[in-house]
């Protein structure tokens, strides 16, 4: 017995209702319960609200607990991108960064490159945010959303080592550097993720 598209429709909304707010994890919970439903409906020979109100009854508590609330999720990304920035092309990518921090620092001059470096990346960061937000403001993904969450951390830990750059207590050529990388492989990282589940997900991006 199949569900109609006005059955799958009505699960849809008690889960927005139910506040899964990100579009991935609901339809893994929308693809479950209607699977679950649909059984019910089979076995004991009743209709859909019938099936539906009986299921949800036993298993919402258990089905709700895959959900996600809106929040910064450091700790799986962060490993992710950690094992991604030590890749052989990452590293290489580390080196070229370093050797051209190092010319135009030399050309334009320590100080004011300093300055005006962390500026123009932080920045870009803030308008990659603003991308980012109006690329899933009608569909919010909780895969692309942890991983753009990096962003964040990113940024706190970019802050004291400027601070530290301009106390000359490391060198600024080497802070370029590193900001600059890290910069260069989130957006390489990010772009990669992204592609990766839009691959492996399509039916979501319908």
């Amino acid at each position: 017995m199949k569900l109609t598209a006005e059955n799958i429709k009505f699960i849809d909304n008690y889960l927005k209702n139910s506040e899964v707010i990100y579009y991935d994890i609901r339809m893994e919970m929308l693809d479950h319960v209607a699977t679950a439903v649909e059984q019910k409906m089979e076995a004991e020979n009743i209709d859909f609200y019938d099936a539906f109100k009986s299921y949800m009854v036993v298993n919402k508590r258990e089905i709700l607990k895959g959900n996600k609330e809106e929040g910064l999720y450091f700790k799986e990304p962060l490993k992710k991108f950690g094992l991604f920035v030590i890749q052989p092309f990452q590293l290489f990518l580390a080196v070229c960064t370093y050797l051209m921090v190092y010319f135009f620092t030399q050309y334009f001059g320590i100080n004011d490159f300093t300055n005006y470096f962390y500026v123009i990346v932080i920045f870009t960061y803030l308008i990659l945010g603003i991308l980012h937000y109006l690329i899933t403001w009608k569909k919010k993904f909780y895969y692309i959303d942890k991983n753009f969450s990096i962003i964040f951390l990113l940024y706190q830990i970019a802050n004291p080592l400027h601070i530290t750059a301009n106390e000359r207590f490391i060198s600024s050529v080497i802070f370029n550097s590193i900001l600059l990388f890290v910069f260069f492989a989130f957006l390489r990282f990010y772009y990669l993720e992204m592609k990766s589940f839009k691959q492996k997900n399509q039916f979501l991006f319908q």
